[in-house]
């Protein structure tokens, strides 16, 4: 069992992987954007959850690790965000690439409305908590300026919605959905103390972060490689 992280980090990449290379997308074609969008999210992420981890907020479940660590975080952990942006990225671009026939500005209102009540309920119930506190505000903020610029990602909240559902998925996995212990525990005392079957209701905002930040950063780099292309190619 002590592969067990592990071989989820590598269920999570496996398909988004092997699909890189599907024409239409071309995923492969921005991977600098990619790994440039993996480091600028990511560094901070790690940071963050390395004081979490120090301070108890959570933590990991050695049965379940392969015992390798970077500093106080399993490499496992470390993984995670790498080859969960890389899959919601991949996510994203196919959003992009095949249902440019859809006009999403309904969905995308209602969306960030009810992420921004999310947010304030996570605020409310969980004020004071660690966990529940900084992941509130941070999301609440970054929701309210994706709802001011949302016409400018038209495609973010389907393939952040799109990618709840292997996060779903991963995640009841590491919060001991099917194991006798959970892979990753968390101090109750530092969130609300709701869970969604075993998964914290706090993660959801996690998630958005987590997932929305990569894609801001990927449609960003991805925008600027082309402008830059563009212009050498006029000149």
């Amino acid at each position: 069992m002590n592969t067990l992280y592990l071989l989820l980090d590598l269920g999570v990449i496996i398909f988004p992987f092997l699909l890189s290379f599907d024409k239409k997308v071309h995923y492969v074609g921005d991977w600098g954007a990619t790994f440039g969008a993996l480091f600028a999210i990511g560094v901070p992420f790690l940071i963050h959850d390395y004081f979490f981890t120090e301070m108890g907020v959570w933590g990991f479940n050695p049965d379940y690790l392969t015992g390798y660590y970077l500093l106080n975080l399993p490499i496992e952990e470390v993984l995670f965000f790498v080859v969960v942006p890389y899959a919601c990225t991949f996510v994203y671009a196919c959003c992009g690439a095949y249902f440019t026939k859809i006009d999403f500005k309904t969905f995308n209102l209602v969306f960030y409305v009810g992420m921004l009540l999310y947010a304030i309920v996570i605020l409310v119930l969980g004020m004071g908590r660690w966990y529940s506190t900084m992941v509130a505000i941070i999301a609440f903020f970054l929701g309210g300026y994706l709802w001011v610029k949302r016409n400018n990602y038209p495609y973010l909240p389907i393939a952040v919605l799109l990618s709840m559902i292997p996060f779903f998925i991963m995640n009841s996995i590491l919060t001991g959905s099917f194991t006798p212990a959970p892979i990753v525990w968390y101090d109750n005392a530092q969130n609300i103390g709701y869970r969604w079957g075993t998964i914290p209701a706090e993660d959801i905002l996690y998630s958005f972060l987590l997932v929305a930040g990569n894609i801001l950063v990927f449609k960003f780099l991805v925008e600027r490689k082309r402008k830059i292309t563009t212009t050498l190619q006029k000149a």
